[in-house]
């Protein structure tokens, strides 16, 4: 390094427990975490009783992982349809691990203590139905983070604990495909925006950011326009290339 250029500083790390909803707040380059083929990632969650449990807990069981909260309609968009797997698939595990607020707002704002992080997760079952065994994250999201941090991912684990399917956003056709085929490790890994749209009304989408607040409903619209076209050139990226690992900032 020449003597008269400063050494850089390294870049701030991402914040986790975000106030308010915004793009750059989420890695959209990398998917980080276990693809398939990789060991998962053991992690530790709370259920609603206050028991600590695994994913090791589960070795030996094909187990699906999908990350929600309260306020991302791309997960509760996803819970009625997932009975119909459950039905389909009873040797399978589906569990729903909570995870940070994707759109807080002045109603239900982002986690400050894990109190508030279960008081949230509890919504999913009065206010949305939800039917599967809620796992809450710890409150600085060890387990989100370790498998890609995003607001809506699946991972498929196999009973040896490897990866078998994993998407960045859940999409109940793509799902069901891989727990149909468990012989081939499925690497399709992402959900093209017209998949995951057509599956959410706008009724949900609403209703589901106004658990948040005027606020979450605010900051969405005014992203909007910036989302899409993120979303679009993930797409792009996909057809081309077909992986997601190490793509170059879209």
């Amino acid at each position: 390094m020449p003597d008269n250029q400063k050494p850089q500083a390294p870049e701030a790390p991402m914040p986790y427990l975000n106030p308010r909803f915004k793009i750059k707040l989420y890695n959209w380059d990398t998917f980080v975490g276990p693809a398939a083929g990789e060991p998962s990632v053991d992690f530790t969650a709370t259920d609603y009783d206050g028991n600590e449990v695994k994913l090791s807990d589960f070795k030996g069981k094909w187990v699906v992982l999908e990350t929600g909260s309260s306020t991302c309609s791309q997960y509760t968009k996803n819970i009625e349809n997932m009975r119909a797997l459950i039905a389909e698939f009873p040797d399978v595990e589906f569990l729903v691990v909570y995870v940070r607020e994707a759109h807080p707002g002045e109603r239900l704002g982002q986690h400050k203590t894990f109190d508030d992080k279960k008081s949230a997760a509890c919504l999913l079952t009065s206010k949305y139905h939800e039917h599967r065994r809620v796992l809450i994250d710890t409150l600085d999201g060890k387990m989100h983070r370790a498998y890609g941090a995003m607001p809506n991912v699946v991972y498929v684990i196999r009973p040896d604990g490897v990866v078998h399917y994993r998407c960045d956003w859940t999409h109940i056709a793509g799902l069901k495909a891989a727990l149909t085929d468990r012989e081939n490790l499925q690497t399709v890994e992402h959900a093209k925006i017209a998949e995951i749209s057509s599956q959410r009304s706008i009724s949900i989408a609403i209703r589901t950011m106004w658990t948040g607040g005027f606020l979450a409903l605010w900051d969405f619209v005014v992203a909007g326009p910036s989302l899409l076209k993120k979303h679009k050139l993930i797409d792009a990226y996909y057809d081309e290339h077909g992986k997601f690992k190490n793509r170059p900032g879209a």
